[in-house]
């Protein structure tokens, strides 16, 4: 399946160019072509030597070239995300001057710089045209149905279909004797996080719909219930079910039940398709599982307070371990070892590498949408939808505590076009109450 590797992303490109041709060389033609091929975003179209970048970078810096003018042109609220995205980039500028590795960081940067202009068109985009909002949810359910797909072929063929030359290392549980399917992605526990948070969009079934739409919808969703648990991640399956415990307490009655009946029917369906997955087996080696990850966050907070102010650098974490912390390995074979490229936490991850300030700001992307969200949800402004929305981020937010998952592309632009969908989420309820109306 080496192939994989080399034919998707060409083919990928070759299907965005044929886009521009038929859609039209516009923002929206861009943004909907990435958010509905979301799966092939992170594969690789240089090498590591020339940047490592991805087919997300080529399109989003086409678009910054060819569409300049529409990313420039239209003025939009909320400034307060541009001046903390400003902040950011600053710190970690200022960071790679002070890093022993300034190379890495900056390489870094080439790379925010494009998950800043995709959600800079998909803002824009969103308060231009109200109607963009339905089409966006289209999209990343759509590209839902092709991560479940390949997951799904992945179970019958094997970890041989796969996108990547090896998987991660947790793929395979030499302990438990169990497979952690990843689908499309390197890792199981992105895979699992992939699939909880953006399974919740299945609930955003717009009203006066067909019953038949929603027995499709709420089949995808269970399915997706089978996904996480052979996803083994049990980070994911802990942030998806708060997830659904904010929507079925905070959206409409109808959500209690059906939510009840889907957690049911979802266990019952996942025990039945693999009942010796070990995702629950798992739950008697918590104890030790803790002890081990104790042991590296304690290191981990040690470094930030060495370098508080601008951390080491991004993206230098495993580059610092190397040369400072050479405990923080894992032994992958007699002799070979690997140095941790992330503490086991994504929130301890940005800490150390960009230092205190630059953390604050990272939740303030965070915190800002979900308390806006809640607060004009609770005020009537915004309808039961938007709950769905927050309980998509928050289930991402809780397994982001285990795992550094966004340096993973998919899961980056899965995340920002959450925030971006709350925070524009006035103007899509203007829109509806207007066809309503």
């Amino acid at each position: 399946m080496e192939l994989l590797i080399i034919v998707v992303p060409v083919f990928v490109l070759f299907l965005f160019i044929l886009n521009l041709f038929y859609k039209g060389n516009n923002v929206q033609s861009c943004l909907l072509f990435v958010l509905t091929l979301l799966p092939f975003m992170e594969m690789k179209i240089t090498k590591e030597a020339y940047g490592g970048l991805k087919v997300f970078d080529a399109i989003c810096y086409y678009c910054l070239v060819f569409l300049l003018k529409e990313f420039i042109a239209i003025k939009v609220k909320n400034n307060i995300y541009f001046l903390l995205f400003l902040l950011f980039s600053l710190i970690v500028f200022f960071g790679g001057l002070a890093s022993e590795y300034p190379g890495k960081t900056y390489m870094q940067v080439v790379k925010v710089l494009s998950i800043f202009i995709f959600a800079r068109f998909l803002l824009t985009e969103m308060y231009k045209d109200n109607a963009f909002h339905e089409k966006v949810i289209a999209a990343l359910k759509i590209s839902y149905l092709i991560a479940l797909g390949f997951l799904f072929i992945q179970i019958i063929i094997g970890l041989k279909f796969t996108l990547y030359k090896e998987l991660g290392p947790n793929t395979v549980d030499p302990i438990f004797h169990m497979v952690r399917y990843p689908g499309v992605f390197y890792d199981s526990q992105a895979s699992g996080q992939y699939l909880a948070m953006s399974s919740f969009l299945f609930l955003f079934i717009p009203e006066g719909s067909p019953r038949k739409v929603y027995m499709f919808n709420y089949t995808i969703f269970l399915l997706g219930i089978i996904g996480m648990g052979l996803a083994g991640s049990r980070a994911a399956i802990g942030g998806f079910m708060l997830g659904l415990f904010i929507i079925i307490f905070m959206a409409a009655k109808q959500y209690r039940v059906y939510g009840i009946v889907l957690i049911v029917v979802g266990f019952i369906a996942y025990v039945f398709v693999s009942p010796s997955s070990g995702v629950f087996e798992r739950a008697g080696n918590l104890s030790d599982d803790y002890l081990f990850r104790k042991s590296i966050w304690t290191k981990a907070l040690d470094i930030s307070q060495d370098h508080p102010y601008l951390g080491i650098g991004w993206g230098n974490y495993q580059t610092y371990v190397t040369r400072h912390a050479q405990d923080q390995y894992l032994e992958m074979a007699e002799g070979e070892l690997m140095y941790f490229t992330q503490p086991e936490n994504g929130y301890l991850k940005i800490l150390v590498e960009v230092g205190y300030l630059g953390f604050f700001i990272f939740l303030l992307f965070l915190i800002i949408p979900l308390l806006k969200g809640f607060i004009r949800y609770i005020q009537g402004v915004y309808d039961r939808h938007v709950i769905i929305l927050i309980a998509s981020l928050i289930s991402w937010m809780v397994a982001f505590y285990t795992v550094y998952s966004i340096t993973d592309y998919r899961l980056l632009i899965m995340v920002t076009s959450l925030i971006v969908l709350i925070v524009s989420y006035s103007t899509h309820k203007r829109h509806a109450d207007q066809v309503a109306g």
